[in-house]
């Protein structure tokens, strides 16, 4: 049937498409609905009473149809005898919690100090490789075998040797692991990526890989005895990195892979303490063309080697230092991606010319950063200054000994730029003088290797205490093995570093003696970092610890940093739209994803809510309680409620834990298990009987029961591993094992298939429950007759249940219940993709949602809802989905133990609203009827958005969209209240490359000027991220060591190689590549036609005042009108009516509106609009002023750190003419 509106009863047009019977019932069953309303005679205007009764019979006949289908009275009755209620108490649960997250966290930390010590001793205890011994190694054609994770089971495609190993390449049996992300995984082995700018061929990445291969006996204990350890790994110092379990990287050894442990989160933050750091850049007259490119990619990979935890600042200078950003003048910012990306786009642009002013320069640094250590502001750890220059005149003594000296604060590192560089004492004395490090980079490729010099030196003082390995934490971050997934995991990590026990070695010097250079040896203090052990914990394993059937419907958890940054929080959308990662998706604060319901403007801080941030940053225990903004369905719905948090510190973390549950309902939760013994031995049923047919399923994210290795049973489904362990439940001498599993370092622990599980006894034992109660769900029965509810409801009950939803257009019924079961009865599939399938996360469901909250409301209702529309029309076949929350109630407490819901045909709900608004009530010809055309007629929920109308392209429109000014009366009357809402996390796309009409007339030569740069630019690129130049001749991408070079140590002896120009896997984590010259990320994703930039936005949303349309108990109308042409003097006057009445048993409105007047209208979409900031207030940024708390333990002084002299000599490339010969023309292009 079309969507056009008929004049016919209801019972007449049902009664040509099903059978007699079915006719007399539907007859039967439309007189019982005209009965509850009073017949009543047209009106003149708007027939306001005739409306009303327009109401209460379509929400009386819908309710009937939803109770009947649902079978809302069965399942609440067995709820209701069996079932009892108990008071949560939030402080014991959020103790509870906390402690299993810290036993976990613990077993962490000593995972990785296990490794840490043993990387140590084999470290000291392995035969060192020199040189020659490698290079002789060669000549016997012998290799060092070890698995590279870049050269594993690649194979020929085509040719004579298809199918067959690629040269250099082994072969590795893997199976894909669910625990480890769904990769390919081998727990026999490690394996070892290396960077493509380090040469794995050098001696002190061959000892380091040698030596650490037997790391994998640790790895493989700690996995063993710990099956919730995942990536396990040791980063070198000198690049490589070795992974547990083995698994193929992403990228094979020929493309381009930017991946470098050393500028991992982890790595970065374990191998130093924090750090206050401000960048000096030379933009004199000399610092042009390829010098100011090499200056600027050497201070965009200072930025990489940043963490939340360091504070920073960049000065360009020549006559006088000038801040890259404006807004960051005479301050340090903290380095969190939002500030470090305002730094790289200043650094963008930058204009070269006079004469380098170096003492003011220094004197602005040293003060900001003395100024920050007087005041305890900053990291208040470490403090550096980076100088980017290609040459001093003189080493300026007396600015170092007024700001400097003697207790030298504050390190110095020097950056010279440029080959023909020849005069390099001043810098070079500039480091060595003030704790430093010289470094001198003359190509772009030797970039990254010479920046991270400065690593090891920050780390000398950590490395000489020796016994003192700090702990370190990070935020979440994208876990890199899931990186080509098409689910992102989030992930932290926990890592320490690892030190070089040895304190002294012997280096061998060449030394010019009579025009002759010879090799001197001689022993030397040092103090070297190896690297950083560490593993990961996927968020998801943090979540298992707070299960979300205790935090029951609408509570959830949280974890907070002590930069007050979200590890976790339901709020938190690390993607866009478009499914890329946003520029700041891990540096979320808490108070951008707790929306405070205030009369405040954005970013005003509430008193409630930043005292609880402060508290959790303090790890503190505390409650509070507090109105929120929680927003639905893409923030196009929104909810205000009470909340009451709970928190607690997590010891041993930077980390808190807060839980956050309605007030209310949010504080009961419905009890109700099944004892599998009891009920075999008094009943002798099997509970799998409950679970028979394919009509169910449960939570896919929820642990039910699991084995704690992925190799001891695998399972086809979540299902298939549930119906394994009800079936052991019933077995003899079953027992639960619902803790979860902690180390044990016993020889002799069992890791054979009937123990080594872990089961969720209350979970389990709740869902057999519910599985039981829902039984009746199944059943293509009719229902017992409900005496006390005659008329409608004893006719519904003769229908059997698939006769009901032939007769009323239904889909679809489901319930879906508090232990994570859904179930379904259907007759048809109207989508694509399954109900079940696109539903199953039970209380995670926004319908479910919903309808909890509705209970408040009206506990006799049902919520409906229908995909939102942008116009273009929702179709006959899609679906009307209608929800109601089934709450037991006891000694006067309330708790939600389900949701029944079910959807219609939406061709069929507008069919039953238009036959009943198409007449009057008794069958009185009406004069004006929803059906005539001079009434508009909508159905509207409590949000705004048209579930019904007459044009069926309106339908899942907000209704402003359709009349503004009517939409705007109903807010004006209070029938509606406008509630906005930001979003924090936006990000705005910003046009690129616009330009003018008067481009059109730029010279052809001028268009192809444009065309060769960009060619050229991207072939640059290319050579630089694949390193071609490396391909064509390997010898003219690696950096040699000079003759004159720091030290040649045969302890220490390394052959660095070229390092891309292009960015890098951000510092915190983002794996969205950085190209300095333009973002590649989400900034390239747009193919340069917008840039993607973090913004605040807002909206208005609207949700429904139902006590507006009450009078007492009773319902009432509200009526308005609207003056037409009153800005018309010379048109006809007249006035526009229009009625609202409340449809009872749901959240929906019906309005009618009398058009016999035509009135202009307006439209006003719901959309995000960006929050603009006034000009004046663009650095008066709230956020960079919130509470943090400095990491515990800084390890920056070290009284004996005076006797390590090695502080950097240089080094010197040999050409690539290729990449010079590139990126010198692509900087005149760029000049001209």
């Amino acid at each position: 049937m079309s969507g056009t509106p008929s004049s016919e009863l209801h019972c007449t047009v049902l009664s040509r498409r099903e059978t007699m019977t079915s006719t007399k019932l539907v007859f039967l069953f439309s007189v019982a609905v005209i009965s509850l309303g009073t017949v009543r005679t047209a009106e003149a205007d708007l027939p306001h009473v005739e409306i009303s009764n327009w109401a209460i019979r379509f929400g009386a006949q819908m309710w009937e149809i939803g109770k009947q289908v649902t079978r809302i009275r069965e399942i609440k009755e067995r709820y209701q005898s069996e079932a009892k209620i108990e008071q949560v108490d939030g402080f014991a649960m959020v103790k509870e919690m906390a402690e299993e997250m810290e036993n976990m966290m613990g077993d962490k930390i000593e995972a990785i100090k296990r490794i840490m010590d043993a990387a140590e001793q084999l470290s000291v205890s392995h035969p060192r490789l020199s040189r020659q011994d490698l290079y002789e190694m060669r000549q016997r054609a012998e290799t060092i075998e070890y698995y590279n994770a870049k050269r594993l089971n690649m194979y020929h495609k085509s040719g004579p040797k298809a199918g067959e190993l690629l040269d250099n390449h082994k072969e590795l049996i893997m199976s894909n692991s669910q625990h480890f992300g769904n990769v390919g995984v081998n727990t026999s082995v490690s394996a070892v990526h290396v960077p493509t700018n380090v040469f794995d061929g050098g001696p002190d990445v061959m000892n380091g890989i040698l030596w650490s291969e037997q790391l994998d006996r640790i790895f493989m204990t700690n996995y063993e005895s710990d099956p919730s350890l995942t990536w396990q790994y040791f980063g070198s110092s000198t690049g490589f990195m070795r992974q547990y379990p083995a698994t193929k990287w992403g990228q094979g050894e020929w493309e381009p892979d930017l991946f470098d442990c050393r500028l991992r989160p982890w790595y970065l933050q374990a191998a130093a303490s924090p750090k206050d750091m401000i960048i000096l850049v030379d933009t004199s007259g000399s610092m042009t063309g390829v010098r100011k490119e090499i200056a600027k990619h050497v201070v965009l990979t200072l930025l990489d080697t940043l963490s939340e935890n360091d504070f920073i600042n960049i000065y360009k200078f020549s006559e006088v230092p000038v801040p890259v950003v404006p807004c960051f003048k005479d301050k340090l910012v903290q380095a969190n991606l939002e500030n470090v990306r305002e730094l790289r786009n200043g650094m963008m642009e930058s204009e070269t010319s006079d004469i380098a002013n170096f003492t003011s320069a220094f004197t602005t640094a040293f003060e900001i950063l003395a100024k920050y250590n007087r005041t305890t502001q900053g990291s208040q750890c470490n403090q550096a200054i980076m100088l980017v220059t290609d040459g001093a005149p003189v080493g300026y003594r007396e600015i170092f000994e007024k700001y400097n000296w003697p207790h030298k604060p504050v390190r110095v590192f020097t950056y010279v730029i440029g080959r023909e560089i020849i005069d390099t004492a001043a810098t070079n004395w500039m480091a060595c003088a003030n704790k430093g490090y010289f470094a001198r980079v003359t190509s772009l490729a030797e970039v990254r290797e010479q920046v991270l010099k400065y690593i090891p030196v920050l780390s000398r003082p950590m490395v000489m205490y020796q016994k003192d390995h700090p702990v370190i934490w990070t935020s979440a971050y994208i876990d890199i093995a899931t990186r080509t997934k098409p689910k992102f995991l989030m992930a932290i990590s926990v890592a320490t570093p690892v030190y070089d026990r040895k304190n002294f070695s012997n280096i061998i010097e060449k030394i010019l003696i009579n025009d002759i250079w010879e090799e001197k040896t001689r022993t030397v203090r040092t103090a070297n970092l190896l690297g950083v052990a560490g593993t990961d914990i996927p968020v998801t394993e943090l979540k298992k610890r707070t299960p979300a059937y205790k935090l029951g419907v609408n509570g959830y958890s949280f974890i907070v940093n002590n930069n007050g940054f979200v590890l976790h929080h339901p709020d938190h959308r690390p993607l866009d739209a478009d499914g890329l990662l946003k520029p700041n998706y891990n540096t979320v604060d808490l108070s951008e994803v707790e929306l405070v319901d205030s009369d405040g403007g954005p970013r005003e801080n509430d008193t409630y809510l930043m005292t609880m941030r402060r508290e959790m940053i303090e790890r503190r225990e505390g409650e509070t309680s507090f109105k929120v903004r929680v927003h639905h369905d893409g923030m196009r719905r929104v909810s205000v409620r009470r909340q009451r948090y709970y928190y607690r510190g997590l010891k041993g973390t930077p980390y808190s834990l807060g839980l956050a549950l309605p007030d209310g309902y949010g504080h009961f939760r419905v009890v109700a298990e099944t004892e599998v013994k009891r009920l075999m031995a008094d009943h002798n049923i099997n509970v799998s009987s409950f679970f028979s047919g394919k009509n169910w399923k449960i939570h896919p994210d929820w642990i039910y029961c699991r084995y704690n290795y992925d190799h001891l049973k695998s399972f086809d489904s979540p299902e298939a591993q549930v119906m394994h362990f009800v079936d052991r439940t019933q077995r003899e001498r079953w027992r639960w094992n619902s803790k979860h599993p902690r180390p044990s370092h016993d020889s002799a622990r069992s890791h054979k298939q009937d123990d080594n599980f872990y089961c969720d006894k209350h979970l389990m034992q709740s869902l057999i429950f519910d599985a039981q109660a829902t039984e009746v769900f199944d059943k293509n029965i009719s229902l017992s007759i409900d005496r006390q509810d005659p008329g409608l409801g004893m006719l519904m009950a003769l229908l059997a249940r698939h006769a009901m939803f032939k007769l009323f257009g239904i889909s679809v019924a489901f319930v879906a219940t508090r232990s994570g079961l859904l179930r379904w009865q259907d007759i048809s599939t109207i989508d694509d993709k399954h109900f079940s399938e696109a539903n199953l996360n039970a209380i995670d469901q926004t319908w479910y949602k919903r309808a909890v909250d509705q209970y408040s409301v009206e506990p006799d209702s049902f919520v409906y809802s229908v995909p939102f529309s942008t116009g273009t029309g929702i179709t006959n076949e899609s679906v009307v989905t209608a929800s109601h929350a089934i709450f037991v109630e006891k000694g006067g407490y309330k708790a939600p133990a389900a949701v029944v819901g079910l959807q219609y045909k939406n061709s069929a709900f507008r069919e039953t609203f238009f036959n009943i608004t198409s007449g009057c009530t008794g069958g009185v010809q009406c004069r004006r009827t929803c059906s005539s055309g001079d009434l508009s007629c909508y159905v509207v929920d409590n949000h705004g958005y048209i579930v019904i109308s007459k044009e069926e392209r309106d339908t899942g429109r907000f209704f402003g969209e359709i009349d503004w000014l009517v939409m705007d009366s109903l807010i004006h009357y209070g029938v509606f209240k406008r509630v906005r809402i930001y979003d924090y996390q936006a990000v705005c796309k910003d046009m690129q490359g616009h330009r003018s009409a008067a481009n059109f007339i730029l010279t052809p030569l001028r268009y192809m000027k444009w065309f060769v740069q960009w060619m050229v630019g991207r072939a640059t690129w290319l050579i630089l991220q694949t390193q071609i130049a490396h391909l064509m001749n390997p010898d003219w991408a690696w950096a040699m060591e000079q003759e004159q070079a720091d030290y040649h140590n045969e302890d220490n002896d390394e052959s660095p190689g070229p390092t891309p120009t292009g960015g890098e896997f951000m510092a915190d984590g983002d794996i969205s590549i950085i190209v300095h010259d333009e973002a590649v990320t989400m900034d390239n994703a747009y193919a340069n036609k917008t840039r993607p930039r973090p913004c605040d936005q807002q909206a208005d949303l609207y949700v429904l005042q139902p006590e507006k349309l009450f009078k007492g108990d009773k319902p009432d109308s509200v009526k308005g009108k609207q003056n037409c042409n009153s800005n018309n003097l010379g048109a006809r006057q007249c006035e526009r009516h229009y009625s609202t009445h409340k449809i009872p048993h749901s959240n929906l409105l019906l309005l009618v509106i009398d058009t016999t007047c035509r009135c202009e209208t307006q439209k006003q979409k719901i959309e995000m609009e960006e929050v603009r900031v006034n000009e004046s207030l663009f650095c008066e940024r709230p956020q960079e002023n919130l509470y943090r708390l400095r990491p515990s333990v800084c390890l920056s002084y070290h009284p004996e750190e005076e006797e390590i002299k090695q502080c950097g000599k240089g080094s010197l490339q040999l050409p690539s003419l290729l990449l010079m010969t590139t990126t010198m023309i692509y900087s005149i292009l760029k000049a001209i």
